[in-house]
């Protein structure tokens, strides 16, 4: 269960009412707030971060549904004479009282999220800070075909650049490298290429960009698409 989550139970009369209590200031470990609002969640059974709030609503309305199955096992209560303010139903309140919470009770604190590679095979952990991962797994396979494809399109020196860039954003180091890579030359040289094959080994993680937008004094959001802090930016 969340550790800024507790649920209630209150007796009125013959009614057992049930429902979401949010805790203020709790330092919670498991939500994040940015921008005075949501941002983030962390999912424990995917061992993952959620920036969807359903997964709020999910997660709580299936703590609120067991608390009530174990006060029907008890027999002190059957099906009849409980009341469950659900997340999903929005005549409870419940999710107005989310909104409040995140909104005006809690103040900003966060993590950015999906700052290294994260492949499928990786097992995570909270403190990797992780919302995605790579539809396939780092392991040794054979490259036969991508070494064919880039020793036609490129000479040694410059595929060792391009390769070099690669492994540094696998690695983290590209966080820290201060530098841009630049294809030109005639149309058919291979430049949209490799720049798809990056595109496919990173997705989730690039965005696109248009570079003139960045030199325009004319554009107040020429730096928007940078604004998730992507590992990878390209412009073909």
């Amino acid at each position: 269960m969340f550790d800024f989550l507790v649920v209630s139970k209150r007796r009125d009369k013959n009614v057992l009412r049930i429902k979401p209590k949010f805790v203020v200031g709790s330092r919670s470990t498991d939500l994040m707030i940015r921008a005075g609002d949501f941002y983030a969640v962390w999912d424990e059974a995917e061992k993952m971060w959620s920036l969807d709030e359903q997964t709020v609503i999910d997660i709580v309305d299936k703590e609120l549904t067991k608390v009530k199955e174990a006060e029907i096992q008890r027999g002190v209560y059957d099906e009849t004479s409980i009341v469950v303010d659900y997340m999903w139903d929005c005549d409870s309140g419940s999710i107005d009282r989310w909104h409040k919470f995140c909104k005006q009770q809690m103040r900003d604190r966060y993590h950015q999220l999906d700052e290294k590679i994260i492949f499928s095979n990786t097992k995570t952990k909270k403190t990797d800070y992780a919302s995605k991962k790579l539809d396939y797994p780092l392991t040794e396979s054979s490259t036969e075909a991508y070494d064919k494809l880039m020793s036609v399109l490129y000479d040694d020196q410059e595929r060792d650049k391009l390769e070099w860039a690669i492994g540094a954003i696998i690695s983290g180091d590209a966080k820290h490298i201060q530098k841009f890579i630049v294809l030109y030359g005639s149309a058919g040289s291979g430049k949209s290429t490799v720049l798809n094959i990056i595109q496919k080994l990173f997705d989730g993680y690039y965005n696109v960009f248009v570079v003139i937008e960045l030199a325009s004094s004319k554009n107040d959001f020429a730096l928007e698409s940078f604004g998730n802090n992507p590992l990878v930016s390209i412009q073909h």
